[in-house]
């Protein structure tokens, strides 16, 4: 695993310490698809799964589990709408189709950076405890004679 400082330094370097994705791995944990899944949810209103399959170019299964995470950490927000009302939303007029589907929108932009500065937040003070005990830390051994 490389080291805080070597990953830093290799962004400084690449100019990529201030993009998005990289930003959005490192506070929500999330990979590459759900970095896009979540930008695009940012700037659409009422996504569909179907949308976003045709707009990534993915399985449906891999937009899915994007929504999962991004709905458990709680950023978007998961809704259910008739297809009568989405078509006549969708600009499709009126339809005679029953049935519901679910669609995807992003939480108030306001709340998800407020999420994001406690998350970071939360592990600055986490790890600066850390260095604060050091000292603490060399006292202790794992059977196997590893740090704890």
């Amino acid at each position: 695993m490389e080291s805080i400082s070597k990953q830093l330094k290799k962004m400084v370097d690449e100019n990529k310490v201030f993009k998005s994705g990289k930003l959005l791995k490192c506070i929500l944990g999330l990979n590459v698809i759900e970095s896009n899944v979540f930008s695009y949810i940012l700037k659409n209103d009422d996504v569909t799964t179907i949308e976003l399959t045709e707009v990534f170019e993915k399985d449906r299964s891999s937009i899915q589990r994007a929504l999962i995470k991004l709905n458990d950490l709680g950023v978007i927000e998961k809704n259910s709408i008739s297809l009568k009302e989405f078509s006549e939303k969708d600009g499709a007029g009126e339809t005679n189709k029953r049935g519901y589907l679910y669609v995807y929108g992003a939480k108030n932009l306001d709340m998800i950076k407020q999420q994001l500065r406690d998350l970071l937040d939360s592990w600055y003070n986490s790890m600066s405890g850390y260095i604060d005990n050091i000292d603490s830390i060399f006292d202790c051994y794992e059977k196997n004679g590893e740090l704890c």
